[in-house]
């Protein structure tokens, strides 16, 4: 009878050095992810077709005025001589706009910027998705490896009731210690189902990152259980300046004065100039017909545009200094939270699990001997069970913050799949 929690206790043990799992090469990786998620996900699509757009209208600003083609036909259909259409005057002219004052100019400039947002854009949205994937994956090997961890648990629970309730049947144990295993293995019935339908949950959420092209059974986590000291970022302000999310917002400002630029040319009036082809049927002469025409700067000044573009170039000067002073934030944040978790990670690693282990040991030699009952073995499996959910859950947190610092210090060239 003991032999059968000896085998138990042994296999919780072994359980401690989670490899089983990083074994298998068909479970789904990190990489694999990633790579799912970039090709099926409609955010990467969708900032693809922003980006397009944003090249349209910067083919649409270099686009010249169009002529316009115009017929008159004077002195027809009256009294008098000029009953019917013999001393008819027909002209057949063309308008053309001409834009002055910089306007083309500073219409390219403004749609050269958007492109350049768009751009930026683009890498920022596919960086935020390959963060989200880190994300939900560390997520999810983490509700994955606690199942794992109270499954063992159930197991042991199992067969520690098998145990007791032959030793109650010997009368070496009272009914009471019957109960109480049962009632034990009960909860960790209940609390390994509930781990069960959170690793689904988790792993459904990471499927749907890249459009639910797969859904994988189990994922890899052996590089779930790598984690390196964090190391310190010189020269913040420089390494953020040089992020898509600072550049985009640096462009949204170029442009937003290219367009103050445009305002200030929009007050500017446009000459139409004209030229034709007049006959003269009452003479049978045919001239030439030339004529320029321009708006009156009287009521429209533009001054309404002008200021309205002014203040939002104030507004993206704002947001660029408001996307740094996040930024710098954010890092300081989720820099200090991954190192806490990787100091935590690493004394539950060195110093707490493997005393939990020994403690389980020697409780199960104590129970061997007759020195402890099981309910002590129970708790040093316990206590054991929960210093390895622990260490699971700074694992997560490592690697949920560590995903974090790196979205915030990516550089436009760190992901390749971006189209310029």
């Amino acid at each position: 009878m003991k032999n059968l929690l000896v085998a138990s206790i042994m296999l919780v043990v072994a359980g401690t050095g989670f490899s089983a799992l990083a074994a298998d090469n068909s479970l789904l990786t990190l990489d694999e992810a990633i790579s799912l998620a970039v090709n099926n996900s409609p955010d990467t699509k969708g900032a693809e077709a922003l980006y397009g757009a944003a090249k349209g209208e910067r083919l649409q600003a270099g686009a010249f005025p169009n002529p316009t083609l115009g017929f008159d036909a004077e002195n027809i259909a009256g009294t008098g001589a000029y009953n019917g259409s013999s001393n008819a005057e027909l002209t057949l002219g063309m308008n053309q706009l001409i834009q002055i004052g910089g306007k083309r100019s500073a219409a390219i400039s403004a749609a050269d910027k958007g492109q350049t947002v768009a751009y930026y854009g683009q890498s920022r949205t596919k960086l935020d998705l390959v963060r989200n994937v880190k994300v939900a994956f560390a997520e999810a090997v983490a509700a994955q490896e606690q199942a794992k961890v109270m499954q063992d648990q159930t197991k042991l629970a199992h067969d520690v009731y098998a145990t007791v309730s032959k030793r109650v049947s010997a009368a070496a144990e009272p009914l009471v210690q019957r109960n109480k295993a049962k009632i034990s293995l009960a909860n960790a019935e209940l609390i390994s189902e509930r781990a069960k339908g959170q690793r689904s949950a988790t792993i459904k959420i990471l499927s749907s990152l890249f459009n639910n092209a797969q859904m994988p059974v189990s994922l890899a986590s052996k590089g779930f259980y790598k984690a390196v000291k964090p190391e310190v970022i010189p020269e913040i302000e420089d390494v953020l300046k040089n992020t898509p999310d600072y550049k985009q917002q640096t462009a949204s400002l170029e442009q937003a004065n290219s367009l103050v630029d445009l305002e200030y040319a929009n007050a500017i009036p446009d000459p139409t100039v004209s030229v034709g082809f007049r006959e003269l049927r009452s003479t049978n002469d045919q001239a030439l017909v030339f004529g320029v025409s321009m708006p009156l700067p009287v009521f429209n000044l533009n001054r309404g545009n002008i200021q309205k573009a002014r203040y939002q170039a104030v507004k993206a000067s704002a947001d660029r200094q408001k996307t740094l002073l996040q930024g710098q934030a954010s890092l300081a944040e989720h820099t200090q939270a991954m190192e806490n978790a990787w100091l935590t990670a690493t004394r539950l690693k060195s110093d707490i699990l493997p005393e939990a282990q020994e403690s389980f040991k020697l409780a199960q030699r104590g129970y061997n001997a007759g020195k402890l009952p099981y309910l002590e073995v129970l708790d040093a499996q316990r206590t054991l069970a929960d210093t390895r959910i622990s260490y699971i859950q700074a694992l997560r947190e490592y690697h949920v913050n560590k995903a974090e610092v790196e979205r915030l210090i990516a550089l436009d060239n760190d992901f390749q799949g971006v189209k310029k």
